[in-house]
């Protein structure tokens, strides 16, 4: 990895993870605040559970920091230290991506609804099947809903989690999955830290071959494997990533990048073609 230099007017992005080795963030941001000839530097910052909100606090008093994103196990925990939220932060009670303003405030956004979509492409009219409960997929949830999904099944590892997010959502499109409905999904979208496993022990086999997969994660998964054996269309989790970073990019620097710069840079650390 090439080296970043910082000084002490070097402003700073950070992301909020448990653990940390994993994120890839890190080498995008450097890279394109390196060829934009930006005093910027983003770091990855390992913080467990229980110390959470000493490093929140910390940040308050950060002069030179600019923001920082969160994920995992983050995401719902970090949104009651927000001094401010946007909507869809507050409908979906979990944030990835802070602004630290100039008076110390914490303005929280959440991308993760806004990645998807710059994934999937179209989902007017979709039948959606959402794996997962948590952070992501009730962003995801709330971005297919405000973009015109026919329906949206709900599957997650306990009734109570699932019917949490069906009570987020009070919808008639929003709706518990039946093993019935599986062959109507038009667009599955994995949204839980599973890897190792088919979620639910779907089988993958009963999907219309037209279905697309977004995985929400950057590791392969056993998921999108089966996808691949079975021929399925699988959008991997860096094509998510991608729109998510043209957006945070743009919240911590207020600048746009261009879709030249940001494949290239996608590129270089190995997540192109998208």
């Amino acid at each position: 990895m090439n080296s970043v230099h910082i000084t002490g007017q070097t402003r700073i992005v950070t992301i909020l993870a448990h653990p940390s080795h994993h994120v890839k963030a890190p080498a995008i941001y450097n890279s394109l605040f390196s060829q934009l000839d930006m005093d910027m530097a983003y770091i990855s910052h390992d913080v467990a559970p229980e110390v959470l909100r000493e490093t929140l606090r910390s940040f308050v008093g950060w002069e030179n920091l600019a923001g920082f994103n969160v994920t995992v196990p983050h995401k719902e925990s970090v949104v009651p230290f927000l001094d401010v939220a946007c909507p869809i932060t507050t409908r979906a009670g979990a944030v990835n991506t802070v602004v630290r303003q100039e008076n110390g405030t914490l303005f929280g956004y959440n991308t993760d609804g806004l990645g998807a979509l710059g994934a999937l492409g179209k989902v007017v009219g979709e039948h959606c099947l959402v794996i997962g409960a948590g952070g992501v997929a009730r962003s995801i949830v709330d971005a297919l809903l405000h973009k015109g999904a026919a329906q949206i099944w709900i599957i997650a590892r306990s009734t109570s989690s699932r019917n949490k997010i069906l009570d987020a959502f009070p919808s008639e499109r929003v709706a518990a999955f039946e093993d019935r409905v599986l062959g109507d999904v038009n667009i599955l979208i994995q949204a839980t830290p599973v890897s190792d496993v088919i979620p639910f022990s779907l089988d993958l086999g009963r999907l219309r071959k037209t279905v697309r997969i977004l995985e929400t994660v950057m590791q392969p998964t056993a998921l999108s494997s089966a996808a691949r054996s079975c021929s399925l269309s699988l959008i991997p989790g860096h094509a998510m990533l991608y729109h998510q970073t043209r957006k945070n990019f743009k919240l911590f620097t207020g600048r746009d990048l261009p879709s030249e710069l940001l494949n290239k840079t996608f590129e270089s650390v190995g997540l192109w073609p998208l």
